[in-house]
């Protein structure tokens, strides 16, 4: 009689490691697969609605600088550009003021960093159904709120182009090609996107015969 008691206290113990072993086994499961249902399922959905917010902030930010920089500093296409003639009216050279115009890019550069350094936190909403992953729940649901962290450098360089306007006339543009790096901090990952806007400047049809260096080099 106590050998019977011994093997049924000795089962019941095991039979409590077995199920306790099966809870711990589920609830592993369970969390390894919110892990990976986040980052394969919500991690995309907000980067990607992250990146198009990121791009229009930085778009508007940058056309913003660059607007008002040219309205303190007026320039016109004759104060960056000096075109000299031949005798034969040829166009000879095509110089640019380059100290002009490196004053112009600094300030760009300086402006845009600074209105990147003071973005406060964004917000992006994104709806419940989203996160499911199925496409025809995106957009619906109860709206959640997501913090994002700013953070970006910027490039700015100077470019031209000619464009043919006509016999012996060419359409020159000067603009800035402005560069954004812009580091997004999100729930548990960090994203960097990329984004480029060109800004023109100013620009004037010159009337003449332009060497090809000019043309095939795209520069002055």
């Amino acid at each position: 009689m106590q050998t019977y008691k011994v093997v049924k206290v000795n089962k019941l113990k095991k039979n409590k490691k077995i199920k306790r072993k099966i809870v711990v086994s589920v609830l592993l499961a369970f969390v390894l697969l919110c892990f990976f249902y986040y980052f394969k399922i919500i991690c995309p959905a907000v980067v990607a609605l992250s990146e198009e917010k990121v791009r229009a902030v930085a778009t508007q930010t940058i056309s913003e600088v660059v607007g008002q920089v040219l309205s303190d500093d007026y320039v016109s296409y004759d104060d960056l550009v000096t075109i000299s003639y031949s005798s034969e009216n040829k166009v000879s050279q095509i110089s640019t003021n380059s100290t002009k115009i490196n004053l112009l890019v600094r300030k760009v550069t300086e402006l845009v960093q600074s209105r990147f350094n003071e973005l406060d936190e964004t917000n992006i909403n994104v709806n419940l159904g989203t996160f499911t992953g199925i496409p025809f729940l995106f957009g619906y649901g109860p709206v959640i709120k997501l913090n994002l962290v700013p953070v970006g450098t910027v490039n700015t360089s100077f470019d031209t182009n000619f464009v043919s306007a006509g016999i012996n006339q060419t359409l020159h543009s000067l603009f800035f090609e402005v560069n954004a790096s812009i580091g997004m901090v999100l729930p548990a990952s960090t994203q960097t996107f990329q984004t480029k806007l060109d800004v023109l400047i100013c620009e004037s049809v010159i009337v003449g015969e332009i060497p090809s260096i000019y043309l095939q080099g795209q520069s002055s």
